[in-house]
């Protein structure tokens, strides 16, 4: 699965195949240049997808101010190399530490939250995922994508993608700080259960609402059952129709108790 979505005037989407799902591409053009948002999982990524999209696009290596890192796993920074391989001048935003040391040779931004960027895109930090996960909002059109920072029920598919959280407490703040937010649109890099991809109106708060009832589905097996190890809670919470749990989620959740 590859296609080019047209978001509106000023974001695209691009679907890349990983595993038996699929990662996000988007690229997000302001009068200023552009920020493209995350970089697929393999060099592959970049030659047989991601420079064909710029392309169709019209995006020009000087056009292109930004490549942003929402977080530091394979699906989303794996073609990083190859991709500033290619556009050497692209200067690289991520929150990770890793990648800072990593490209310390390159341009490279390691954002506060709020920090803007091309005068429009604001650099939101939403931890819980991964210590370093975060999103841009487009202030033209109240559009906030998230990428994995908002993890729902989680994806179905072959690994163990449930409500994959591992900072509980973290999470909870930034989800509260994302309801003080004027959102109108959300877009993130799966299909999330039950909402998919792309959250508008009363789906933006269902959606908020949904990374947090999984994480107090846990927590109350927990209570319910004292003598049982995460390993037996995990067991217990995947045996309902949901995606498939990881017994770390668990273990963060009786760690935030």
């Amino acid at each position: 699965m590859n296609e080019i979505q047209k978001i509106n005037d000023n974001i695209h989407r691009l679907t890349i195949p990983f595993k038996d799902v699929f990662t996000t591409v988007y690229s997000i053009k302001t009068d200023s240049g552009v920020l493209l948002f995350d970089v697929g999982s393999y060099d592959e990524d970049v030659e047989n997808y991601i420079l064909s999209f710029l392309d169709e696009l019209n995006i020009t290596s000087d056009m292109l101010k930004y490549v942003f890192v929402s977080h530091n796993h394979k699906d989303h920074a794996g073609g990083l190399n190859k991709f500033i391989e290619k556009f050497p001048k692209t200067c690289i935003v991520s929150g990770s530490p890793q990648i800072k040391e990593q490209y310390k040779d390159y341009n490279m931004l390691m954002p506060d939250d709020n920090d803007i960027v091309l005068n429009v895109l604001k650099i939101i930090t939403i931890p819980g995922h991964t210590q370093d996960s975060s999103a841009v909002y487009d202030t033209r059109t109240k559009t906030l994508i998230s990428g994995d920072c908002l993890q729902l029920y989680g994806l179905y598919g072959s690994g163990k993608w449930g409500s994959n959280i591992s900072y509980i407490k973290e999470h909870i703040d930034a989800i509260d700080k994302l309801r003080q937010m004027e959102i109108e649109h959300i877009l993130t890099a799966h299909d999330y259960h039950p909402y998919g991809y792309s959250y508008r109106g009363e789906t933006v708060t269902k959606a908020l609402d949904a990374c947090i009832k999984p994480l107090d589905e846990i927590k109350d097996l927990i209570i319910q059952n004292p003598d049982a190890d995460d390993e037996k809670i995990c067991a217990i919470y995947n045996s309902f129709d949901k995606p498939t749990l990881g017994v770390h989620v668990v273990s963060a959740v009786r760690r935030s108790l």
